[in-house]
């Protein structure tokens, strides 16, 4: 499996999800295991602020968007597929419902996985 991995900071890793919603969807992740958002520490709270900044500054420079949802879904009944806590940063784009989606509900890639990882890595490593 291709390791999805974009930026890696003390506590957490930023990933890009598997299956985005948009060209740049990314995963915040702790890198010890954690379920809730109640068992992060302080650091890790303060650590996972700046990175969410940190991340909707290097997808507005790499992409533009007109917007962004960054959320959490804790809980197995909230639709998490994973029982690891994980913050989604998913870039919006006006007008990005196309009529494939209204007529088949079909999902299409306007960017090529791989190149967007190594696009978040070089904007990341350059420091957001």
């Amino acid at each position: 499996m291709t390791r999805l991995e974009v930026h890696r900071t003390q506590r957490w890793l930023v990933s890009l999800n598997m299956y985005p919603y948009n060209p740049g969807h990314l995963l915040i992740l702790p890198q010890r295991h954690v379920e809730d958002l109640q068992e992060l520490e302080v650091e890790e709270v303060q650590e996972k602020h700046a990175l969410e900044v940190t991340c909707l500054q290097v997808l507005n420079d790499l992409y533009s968007p007109g917007g962004f949802n960054v959320g959490l879904n804790l809980g197995h009944s909230s639709g998490a597929s994973i029982a690891h806590l994980h913050v989604h940063v998913v870039p919006r784009f006006n007008r990005e419902l196309g009529f494939i989606d209204v007529i088949g509900g079909a999902k299409i890639m306007v960017e090529e996985p791989l190149k967007t990882q190594a696009r978040l890595r070089k904007a990341f490593r350059k420091g957001g």
